[in-house]
């Protein structure tokens, strides 16, 4: 049987890249066995003005605009839904806003098939809407940060469509087009595959060439090697820079560069992707991923911004070991302030293994850079779901996500407990779930993958009356259904449940404001010695201002040892419990199952 199993996921894996959580591992086991703050203010050109703990002192909340408010009954969210929501997450104790893109679209791929960077999708709003929302958000110093696919465009986009009507139309360098290693398109011009799986090359009959694509045929890449493409996307985020967006999160920015010579990939022995390697599919991506000229690009990137004052954010989206994408902040912090460490959120949901993360992160990113810890997003599995939809298991992760040193950054729902929901391939509205539509269920199953990101998506759940508050109209049909489970998991049921898994969230945030030294302050690791493996523990350490954390991940009562003679308590996920002292007689304290606590030394 073992052995049938292992033919049958190397079968699809020869077939399907399921990288970096688009195509997610869902299976809960798998999860356990792979492993008082300054006040914003804005300045006069209505940007919020940036202090010197402005990036540290950040918390990211992800909207995924189709499914967050729908304010005009067509079951699809839209930018002035999100405006009747951004009361919510002033009083959530969020400070910063991304957003997925909204940019006029196809929506081939849900707008990261871009079609016109300067105007929005008439689904979303207009213009006049996105003036609106940023006045809004910026009342309620909060920023916003735009998601900005600079890596590829849609086909709809009339750069693509100059470029492809010829190979000498002005614009046929602003993508990549080969010839193939024969005519008539029988061979492709190298062995590079695509994310999703599959070759990265489409062919293109009336000029007989071959146009590269790093993630969809409908998305082919910019050529960034072209200075005109280069400085046009420079404008792009001038153009918003300069109706005061906060910052930029860049999509797939290791993907940005190719080889100059668009060398055949090498071998590797890696079958299956996981988020330490790009390589993948027995292919080492070593000519189209991180490449010199990428981390370079960063650096660019980030003189764009420092154009202008205050400070503006760019949040990179990229795949390697912790260590590789440390160079995306630049030699001398002067790259991207903010990247993703996906090590961290592929982790198994154990103490053990989070010590040796959170080690390897401070080692490769120590102050003044600044890592940024993230549990879900709109390509993956959402991590309750991993976790058996164990909501106590959800606070310590929140517990510790919001806790150490780094932005922490939220997937919408995420802080109600929202769980994955399930959708047939056939019907998926997901491009990637459409194309492995062929696979059976009972296959995806029994391997424990999921082959569709619509899961991950779904309205946002708001109260428990028809499609849980999402749109103004009761019987539309919503874009994606919304999930079973609304009736008895929404905002306005968790708020007013002083131990729900969104009350947690609150108070955990309204810690962090109020103590600097969650938000700034160093991080030391606590070893557990024996209970290594039920309990991690770490201080944060900030001027005289110590704050120590101590998570449970077990289901036992633990006892330990106090860190300093009078322990005050500041949080914990019991919200019954009092004191830290409760049931013991001497310097020790007691963890009840899956139980996270903050506390100080009293005065």
């Amino acid at each position: 049987m073992r052995k049938s199993k292992w033919y049958l996921v190397s079968v699809l894996a020869t077939v399907l890249w399921p990288a970096h959580g688009i195509i997610a591992w869902d299976s809960p086991s798998s999860t356990r066995e792979s492993q008082p703050a300054e006040c914003l203010s804005l300045n006069e050109s209505g940007t919020l003005a940036l202090n010197e703990s402005s990036i540290a002192d950040l918390v990211i909340y992800q909207i995924y605009p189709r499914s967050f408010k729908d304010s005009t009954g067509d079951g699809v969210g839209d930018l002035r839904g999100i405006i009747e929501k951004l009361d919510y997450l002033q009083e959530l104790g969020v400070n910063a806003i991304w957003f997925s893109p909204f940019f006029k679209s196809p929506q081939g791929d849900h707008g990261y098939d871009v079609s016109d960077y300067y105007d929005i999708s008439p689904e979303y709003g207009t213009i006049a809407d996105f003036h609106e929302l940023i006045k809004e958000i910026h009342a309620r110093d909060i920023k916003m940060i735009l998601d900005l696919p600079l890596n590829h465009t849609s086909i709809e986009h009339p750069w693509f469509k100059e470029s492809a009507s010829s190979k000498d139309n002005p614009k046929r360098d602003w993508y990549i087009w080969r010839d193939g290693k024969k005519p008539g398109g029988s061979a492709r011009p190298n062995n590079w595959k695509a994310i999703p799986g599959g070759p990265a090359w489409q062919y293109y009959e009336n000029t007989d060439q071959w146009v590269y694509f790093h993630f969809l045929p409908f998305q082919p890449d910019l050529n960034f090697r072209n200075p005109e493409v280069k400085e046009m996307m420079f404008n792009v985020m001038r153009f918003w820079l300069d109706r005061g967006v906060d910052g930029f999160r860049l999509d797939i920015l290791h993907a940005i560069y190719e080889d100059k010579q668009l060398r055949d990939d090498s071998f590797s022995w890696a079958l299956l992707p996981s988020d330490k390697s790009t390589a993948s599919l027995f292919k080492a991506h070593k000519y189209d991923l991180n490449l010199p000229e990428t981390f370079d690009f960063a650096m660019e990137l980030r003189g764009v911004v420092d154009e202008y004052q205050p400070e503006r954010l760019l949040l990179g989206e990229a795949f390697g070991s912790v260590e590789e994408l440390r160079r995306y902040y630049g030699p001398e912090n002067d790259g991207l302030q903010l990247v993703f460490l996906f090590e961290f959120t592929s982790t198994a949901f154990k103490p053990d293994k989070y010590a040796e993360i959170i080690r390897r992160i401070e080692k490769a990113l120590p102050p003044p850079y600044t890592p940024t810890y993230v549990l879900s997003n709109h390509d993956r599995v959402r991590f309750i779901s991993r976790l058996n939809n164990n909501r106590d298991e959800a606070k310590i992760a929140a517990t510790m996500q919001l806790t150490l040193r780094g932005v922490p950054v939220i997937y919408y729902g995420e802080e109600i407990g929202m769980p994955n929901s399930k959708f047939e391939l056939n019907t998926s509205l997901d491009p990637i779930g459409r194309k492995y539509s062929w696979v059976p269920n009972l296959l995806c199953k029994w391997l424990g993958i999921t082959l569709t990101r619509d899961g991950c998506r779904t309205p946002m759940q708001w109260n428990d009356k028809p499609n849980a508050g999402f749109s103004t109209s009761p019987d539309v049909k919503t874009w994606l259904k919304v999930s079973d489970t609304y009736q008895n998991l929404n905002v306005a049921k968790e708020s007013q449940d002083p131990a729900s898994v969104l009350n947690c969230y609150k108070r955990l945030l309204k810690l962090r404001r109020d103590y600097m030294v969650l938000q700034s302050g160093l991080l030391e690791l606590i070893e557990s010695g024996a209970l290594k493996k039920k309990c991690l523990a770490y201080r944060r350490i900030h001027e005289k201002q110590n704050v120590f954390i101590y998570l449970n991940f077990s289901r036992d009562v633990l006892k330990l040892e106090s860190p300093v003679e009078k322990p005050a308590l500041l949080f914990s996920t019991d919200v019954n419990r009092a004191s830290l002292n409760e049931g013991s007689t001497d310097a020790a304290f007691y963890l009840g199952p899956f139980e996270g606590v903050i506390f100080e030394e009293g005065r």
